[in-house]
């Protein structure tokens, strides 16, 4: 089971799916988001290796779009397995407030 953890400010990922599809699928999408960080030129100390991922999230509009995307990709790839997992760290507003 992959665990993905979801911040307004980090996107962390530990354990592995039970095959290699869903490694690589998890892997592809946090390996595009640190590469965009990077393209952007922001210097974010970010680490991917086998069995876990932890990307810090800048603080600016423009790599906050990216943590979207990526957020957008993993909770679509979560929804299709069942041996991954997103674990949420934001605060979502509740109903009827």
């Amino acid at each position: 089971m992959i665990e993905i953890t979801i911040a307004p400010n980090r996107i962390t990922a530990h354990g592995h799916a039970k095959d290699a599809a869903g490694c690589a699928a998890v892997s592809a999408i946090l390996y595009a988001l640190a590469g965009g960080l990077e393209n952007l030129s922001y210097p974010v100390t970010w680490m991917i290796e086998g069995g876990g991922a932890e990307i810090p999230i800048p603080d600016s509009a423009d790599a906050k779009a990216m943590r979207l995307m990526a957020e957008v990709g993993l909770r679509q790839l979560a929804a299709a397995r069942d041996d991954i997992a997103i674990l949420d760290a934001r605060e979502r507003p509740q109903e009827g407030l």
